[in-house]
């Protein structure tokens, strides 16, 4: 290679490494318009540098050809714009780096010192902040006003909310609400931020969060809120609106000195221990101690274009600093407006390169604590009991995504094995939680003592379904009185929609005629063969007779007929594939769960190819009808679906229980976006842990929280109208199926499946 060649080589790396790109402008991202008018004007002057020709082209080769000021609604807006590559860079404090990192995939590039001796990371003190003519202590704080700076903010919010969260002076009212808790506890505030998409979900966060603010249109209680900021919520102070704000310990000091504010020696500082000291005492005075703020940037960025990104900051900051050569043209740490902290903190002397740090390291380790303290939760976990190994599963990846959005308490997952043996955990402490179907609602109720909290919707609102009789349409001429010598598939003993009400329909139209003890044998003679999932199990069916109950059924091995999603043909789904597969001629199954599984809804490749108009619906009266008229043509209802708990469980503790629930579903009850879904089952099982046709729980309120209130008196009379031909009945002494035995059934199961 020539000399000539080498040389323009280098020159191609150089151009690279020192982000000269003349195709790209560098895009700043501003939250207000004061801080907008000082980015332009930092713009005129850094087109002026470049157009200067006294200034030697290497000591300006840093400074991108284009620089551009974008506008954000607020600091979040201004993430957003980032993560989507429609802005490059912003500052942000530390707490809503951290938000930035985690949520909007950022890093930091440069931090600001507020010192001149260059540290590993540079620190403030977070201060509480009164005027002394309206003093206030610990033991007043209840009712106070207070003006905070923003959600987010590590000394205006984290710091401070954490250690009063964590003394519990703020007493967590919700879990996973902390805003609604502050609000509860406080008086009016100015909570900037606090109705953004994030710390507001469900759009139920107090309105007394924005009475102190005095912001005009979108920018009202935004972060760009002219109270909000450090200097905003001083001046709220200063101005008698707060009886309190949260700074940083240069805010007092800063606002002073520029004529905000008389005197520093008219405020006070309030300590975490109670007492009070003078505003210049933050040393030992204070909520904690905090990295400095850090411009940001996109993380997928490259390394040259960061590396770019960095020498144009510190070189502005070398030029427009304090000490700046060029610092009369433009002061880049100085706000000649009302608002201050403009693009960067007004007590900034320098910046620096913050090197190979990501947002968490810049944060530092006790940062998590400070999360913690702010997510307190009175109960530290929920139980969650499962009946199967596939259940276990699902529980565990809904464990891990609950977890990553820090939604309190924290699950956890125990495999019960069976239904019983759940509702027996639960009832002793062992277990707090699992979803069950209306029929074992009434034995969870009666034997167990537990009771429905949350209850699934299946799109309608109703809380119930409707129980459906369905054949192929071209077995005309079956109906529902020539049933004998046929086959059933059934979505399990006990259930409601495939035993509860299918049998008091049998008894109704005479297809049997049933003495004591005899439904057994009496379906036994009925149907040649059946697939009822746990119709052999001792519990429900003490004589494990007869045993062409489960003929029918799919599985092999251990787990034909198991009374769970490892049986193929157990639930409502389950039930509608045993008759897809010819495992029978009739299915009672619910009202939806036709079109869940046909014309292409289910893409498992059992349900493949079927098409919805190849099933009837067979009525009561005799007639067969489309699958669409089930509102005349249905055996009866059903109470949905519902999550029990234990009734020794305090109002307290079920609310948390229902607002993790709440919560968790705001995230993941969509089948389409993201990597869990609350009611997706996947491809090989259907219906684990909630029922896969569900599309939201609702809450089941207090007078409802009993068995009886919950399934209403019709459908309680039809349970027990069948205890006197099963003679098993709620009250009799459980046959309990042992633990060690339904575990080594369950492994079995997975070795061999």
């Amino acid at each position: 290679m020539n000399i000539v060649a080498v040389f323009c080589v280098l020159g191609v790396l150089s151009t690279s490494i020192n982000y000269v790109q003349s195709d790209r402008a560098t895009r700043w991202c501003t939250v207000n318009q004061m801080e907008e008018e000082k980015c332009l004007k930092f713009k005129e002057i850094l087109a002026e540098v470049k157009a200067d020709i006294s200034i030697d082209v290497d000591d300006k080769k840093d400074i991108p050809d284009m620089f551009e000021c974008v506008r954000g609604v607020d600091v979040f807006a201004c993430m957003e714009m980032i993560e989507q590559d429609l802005a490059d860079l912003m500052t942000l404090d530390a707490g809503q780096g951290y938000f930035g990192g985690r949520y909007h995939n950022m890093m930091p590039i440069v931090a600001e010192n507020y010192n001149s001796d260059v540290v590993e990371v540079p620190k403030y003190y977070s201060v509480a902040v009164f005027k002394k003519t309206r003093p206030v202590s610990i033991s007043t704080l209840r009712n106070r006003k207070i003006c905070f700076p923003g959600i987010g903010t590590s000394a205006g919010w984290l710091y401070p909310i954490s250690i009063l969260l964590d003394e519990n002076i703020i007493p967590v009212t919700e879990c996973n609400a902390v805003v609604k808790s502050v609000t509860s506890f406080f008086g009016q505030l100015c909570l900037p931020g606090a109705l953004s998409s994030f710390y507001n979900p469900f759009g139920n966060n107090p309105t007394s969060v924005c009475h102190l603010c005095n912001g005009v249109g979108e920018e009202r209680c935004s972060t760009s809120d002219p109270t909000g900021g450090y200097d905003g919520a001083f001046r709220c102070v200063a101005e008698g609106r707060g009886d309190l704000t949260f700074l940083r310990h240069d805010t007092v000091a800063q606002m002073t000195a520029t004529g905000v504010a008389n005197s520093p020696d008219d405020y006070g500082l309030l300590c975490p221990n109670g007492q009070t000291k003078a505003i210049d005492d933050y040393a030992t005075c204070n909520w904690g101690k905090i990295s400095s703020h850090v411009v940001m940037t996109s993380a997928i960025r490259t390394g040259p274009v960061v590396q770019g990104y960095k020498d144009f900051i510190l070189k502005a900051a070398e030029w427009y600093g304090p000490n700046g050569i060029y610092n009369d043209k433009f002061k880049l740490f100085s706000s000649d407006s009302i608002r201050r902290n403009l693009m960067f903190s007004d007590s900034t002397m320098s910046l620096q390169d913050v090197g190979e740090k990501n947002y968490y390291d810049w944060v530092g380790a006790n940062f998590t604590n400070i999360l913690s303290n702010l997510n307190r939760c009175p109960l530290a976990m929920a139980r969650w009991c499962v009946i199967s190994l596939p259940e276990k599963e699902k529980c565990e990846s809904m464990m891990m995504a609950f977890k990553a959005k820090d939604l309190r308490p924290e699950l956890d997952c125990l495999l019960g094995g069976n239904t019983t043996n759940c509702m027996d955990m639960i009832q002793k402490g062992d277990a707090d939680l699992m979803n069950l179907d209306a029929g074992d609602i009434y034995l969870a109720g009666r034997k167990y003592d537990l009771v429905p909290i949350a209850a699934e919707d299946y799109g309608d609102m109703s809380k119930s379904f409707k129980v459906v009789a369905v054949a192929r349409k071209t077995d005309s001429y079956l109906t529902l009185f020539n049933m004998k010598g046929k086959r059933a598939c059934h979505t399990g003993i006990g259930r409601g929609d495939g035993w509860v009400i299918p049998l008091n329909i049998y008894i109704e139209t005479e297809q049997f005629l049933p003495t004591d003890c005899s439904i057994f044998e009496n379906l036994g003679q009925l149907f040649v063969r059946s697939c009822i999932p746990g119709a052999l199990d001792k519990e429900y069916n003490p004589n494990q007779m007869p045993i062409n109950l489960c003929e029918g059924c799919g599985a092999q091995g251990y787990s034909k007929c198991m009374r769970n999603s490892v049986e193929q043909y157990y639930g409502a789904s389950g039930a509608f594939r045993c008759l897809v597969e010819r495992g029978g001629d009739v299915a009672f199954v619910r009202h939806l769960t036709i079109r869940d599984n046909t014309d292409g809804r289910n893409h498992a490749q059992w349900s493949r190819n079927r098409r919805s108009d190849d099933y009837e619906l067979m009525c009561k009266d005799g007639r067969r009808i489309s699958i669409d008229r089930y509102k005349e043509c249905h055996l009866g209802s059903v109470p949905a679906n519902a999550i029990v708990t234990a009734s020794h469980k305090s109002d307290q503790q079920r609310e948390i229980y229902w607002n993790l629930i709440n919560f968790g579903q705001q995230f993941f009850s969509s089948d389409i976006d993201g990597d869990f879904h609350l009611f997706d089952s996947g491809m090989a099982y259907t219906d684990l842990l909630f029922t896969d046709a569900a599309v939201r729980f609702m809450k089941i309120y207090p007078d409802q929280q009993n068995y009886k209130g919950w399934l209403g008196p019709d459908f309680v009379a039809q349970i027990e109208n069948l205890q006197k031909y099963t003679c098993v009945s709620a009250d009799s002494p459980r046959i309990k199926t042992s633990f060690v035995v339904t575990i080594l059934t369950i492994s079995l199961f997975k070795i061999f499946v």
